[in-house]
Order: C-alpha cells, then structure tokens, then sequence
C-alpha cells in the first residue's frame, strides 16, 4: 500500500521562512535572481465574470427562443427542411467535434503525484503558482494585526511539527520544489489551518487550542500539506471550471427551448442543484479522502501517533453533534467528521506498518482514542450549563 513511498533516513533541513517576509535558504540563495513580477489574473476577476457569463448565456438563449416563436411558419418548414438536407454534414461537424473534445480531454490527463491517480487538469501549475501568490499577500494584508510572531511558542510548536513532517518525507520530490513558510493567526475561535499550493502554511490558534497533542496537529498538517503535495488546487480549479461551463450550457439550452423567464430559472436551479450533488460535492469528498489518506502517510513516516488521526476526527464529531444545524453528508464537499474518523481508523494497521518501516519508537502506552469518550462528555456538559445559564437569563429578563 506504501510501496510508492520511499524511505530516506538521511539529514535534512527544512527551512521555513518568518510569516509574510521573503526569505532565501542557504541551498538557493546563489542561484537567486530578482525578475519583475508577473501579472496573474486576479481572483475576484474570476468572481465577477461568471454571473457575466451566465446572464450572456440567459439572454443568448432567451433571444432565440424569441427569435423561433416568432418566426412565420413557412419560415421554419424552410428551416426544418435545409436542416434535413445538411444532416450529413451535421453528423460529420458533430463527430469532428467529439473526437477534438476526446482529444483535448485525453491530452490533458495527468498522474497525481505519489499516489499514481489519473485526472484531468486544464490549469497550469504557472498559473496556480501566481494565484496562489496573490492569496498569500491578501491574506497577509487581512490579517495582518493578527499575526502571531515568530518568537511565540505557539509558532514555534507549529514550526517543530512542519519540520518534522518535512524531514521525515524528504523523499517526495514536491516537498522540495516549494518555500515552505509558516503563518500562525491569532484567532481563537478559528479552528481551521490550510496550505496554499506554493506550500504556505497557516494555522489559525483556535486549532492549536482543539490539537491537545503535537501528534492531532501533526495529522492535521499532514492532510493539509498533502493538498499541496497533490496539488489538488489545479484539480479543483479544472473542476469549477467544467462544472461552472456546464451550467451555462444548460442555462442556454433551458432559456431557449422552455417557454417562460420563471420556469427556466426554476429548471436551472433544479439542474444547478443536481450537478452540484452528483459532480461537485463527491469529487471534492474524493479529494479530502485522498488527502486523509496521503497525511496519515506523512505522519506515520514523521513517527507522529497515528492513532491520533481517529481521536481528533472523533473529538470533531463529539462537537458537530452539540450543534442544532444537522448536516447531510451527500450535500457537502467534505466527508462527515464520522466517516473520516472510521476510514482512517481503517488505515491504522497500514500506517503502524509504515512506522515500523521507519524504525520509529513503539507507540505510547496511553491510547488517545481514549480520552474522546470523556472528552464527548466534556462537551456535553459544557452544551448543558450553557443552555442553563440561558434559560436562567431569560427568566430573570422576564
């Protein structure tokens, strides 16, 4: 299952530069020129084009279909019957297009770093590297008053668990084509951490708070690093992209052949909802499953507890059933904190073999999985003193 992996027990240094200022690395630093920058096409441009393009493709259809309707009859016999006539040529227009389109398709097809999975990808890694340099400055921008520094213990706690995973996954040619840089945000009610494709790390403090032990966020750096390892964010792009040009389609089609501005809208809400559940949402599921899976492969290597990975995802879900909103699994991009904690529980022999291949020490003693039970309980109670003290709020304001 790991046979993909190969092992490096050899020194390396991993350089990881102060959040949102350049660094250099000793290893690069002689090759390094300064070049003008590069304009990337702005994100938000991306934002404020689609609804263009939609409303064009909703106007386009709509004129047509007022163009037919009122079209005299004998006008569109003349128009059925020249149809008839150059059905050959349709035919042949129609087979032409589909081989260039199955070409275009199979020219694009690509194998997913470490894993091997073939998938398609229009975007070029040029382009992600651009946009993923503009995310990092806006992001530095916005949080700016909330960057932790790099003296603070939290940032160094997140700096020894990236270098750690870094180390010990050396072999994987991707760990070696980014700078990777470290960015902690002090928001303690955040708990979320992300990686941008150039290999920019940042970790919101209210994920180090719910990580109790190096070894949860090294399973969560872990995935998080494995997106970029992937890189999952050209995939992603060429997803919208196919799914975003599909809903125009169908939006032209709708408004050209359905009487009515309303009933088109209403079908295209419907078809907009259907390939949202049957193409986007099960493909990023697959993709955040690949990533659970890649991670627990990193930290395993790192000699990171893997049982950890069970524990933190049961802790996530101890706290998803505290809350009122009950979500549906087939209607999210993510899987259910349930699902993930027992597909990597699933993975744990395979990761304990792994670690055993890299010599790494004998698990602890202490189980992490555990401590979830009391920590549920923990939470529980929490959920009911809150709710106590609000209903005693409430009868006092009375």
């Amino acid at each position: 299952m790991f046979s993909h992996l190969r092992l490096i027990r050899s020194t390396f240094l991993v350089v990881v530069r102060r959040p949102c200022l350049p660094l250099i690395s000793q290893r690069t630093s002689a090759q390094f020129h300064t070049s003008p920058p590069t304009k990337a096409i702005p994100p938000t441009l991306f934002l404020l084009i689609r609804p263009i393009v939609k409303g064009l493709a909703f106007l386009t259809g709509r004129n047509i279909r007022k163009w037919w309707k009122a079209l005299p009859k004998e006008k569109k016999d003349l128009f059925w019957a020249k149809t008839r006539e150059k059905k050959g040529k349709i035919a042949g227009g129609s087979v032409i297009t589909s081989v260039l389109a199955y070409y275009y398709y199979v020219s694009h097809l690509e194998k997913t770093p470490i894993t091997g999975r073939e998938r398609f990808v229009t975007v070029s890694s040029e382009l992600i590297k651009k946009l993923s340099v503009i995310e990092f400055e806006m992001l530095c921008k916005n949080y700016s008053d909330k960057i932790v520094n790099t003296s603070h213990p939290v940032y160094t706690r997140v700096a020894n668990v990236t270098n750690r995973l870094l180390r010990a996954n050396q072999d994987l040619p991707q760990v070696f084509t980014k700078t990777w840089t470290i960015t902690v945000l002090n928001e303690p009610d955040n708990m979320n951490a992300f990686v941008l494709p150039n290999g920019n790390i940042f970790v919101f403090t209210g994920m180090l708070s719910l990580c109790s032990t190096d070894d949860e966020l090294g399973i969560i750096l872990g995935h998080e690093i494995s997106h970029s390892l992937l890189l999952h964010a050209a995939e992603n792009v060429t997803r919208e992209n196919v799914i975003e040009s599909a809903k125009v389609t169908i939006l032209f089609l709708l408004s050209a052949f359905l009487p009515t501005d309303i009933l088109t809208w209403l079908s295209y809400a419907f078809g907009a909802g259907v390939v949202n559940t049957f193409l986007r949402y099960p493909y990023g599921r697959s993709l955040e499953e690949e990533a659970d899976k890649v991670g627990l492969q990193l930290a395993a290597k790192a000699c990171f507890d893997v049982r950890a990975a069970s524990a933190f995802w049961a802790k996530m879900d101890a706290l998803e059933e505290c809350e009122d909103d009950e979500k549906i699994d087939w209607l999210s991009t993510h899987p259910s904190h349930k699902a993930r904690q027992k597909s990597l529980e699933d993975l744990l022999h395979h990761a304990n073999t792994l670690r055993n291949i890299c010599e790494c020490p004998d698990l602890p003693a202490d189980d992490p999985r555990k401590e979830v039970e009391a920590f549920r309980q923990a939470v529980l109670n929490a959920r009911k003193s809150s709710q106590s003290q609000t209903a005693v709020a409430l009868s006092v304001s009375r």
